[in-house]
């Protein structure tokens, strides 16, 4: 009896195992890792990541932490779509303060050879052709 019930279980262990083997994991863009890591550091109330070497965002531009702090001291964040062309790219993201309603901001970005670095932050959703 103890061998008929132990074969089914350890054949439902290979196919389960199989299953498990052969689902593809989803690794995210090197843009959004970018992202990601950015909104992860400033979301909890700390500073920007410092820009990489020869970083090439605009001398000039307010930053974008302040602004996203300006929004929420603290929030969660969520990755609604996004666009590059070149070295530049536009990422949409939904930040979810503690308290409070959420809130829509754009992302703009420059990358710096395989670098990524937050440029800009601003309040709304910039539209992405899905094509």
């Amino acid at each position: 009896m103890a061998l008929a019930v132990g074969l089914p279980l350890g054949l439902a262990g290979i196919v389960v195992g199989v299953v498990f083997a052969a689902t593809d994991v989803w690794e995210p863009s090197p843009l959004h890792r970018a992202v990601d890591d950015y909104l992860d550091t400033v979301g909890l109330g700390g500073p920007a990541p410092a820009a990489g070497p020869g970083g090439a965002c605009p001398a000039g531009q307010r930053d974008p932490a302040a602004t996203l702090h300006g929004l929420a001291a603290t929030f969660e964040h969520h990755i609604v779509s996004s666009t590059e062309s070149g070295g530049q790219a536009q990422v949409n993201v939904e930040l979810t303060p503690r308290e409070g309603d959420r809130i829509e901001v754009v992302l703009e970005l420059s990358r710096s050879g395989e670098r990524w670095d937050v440029c800009a932050a601003s309040t709304g959703h910039v539209w992405i052709d899905p094509d």
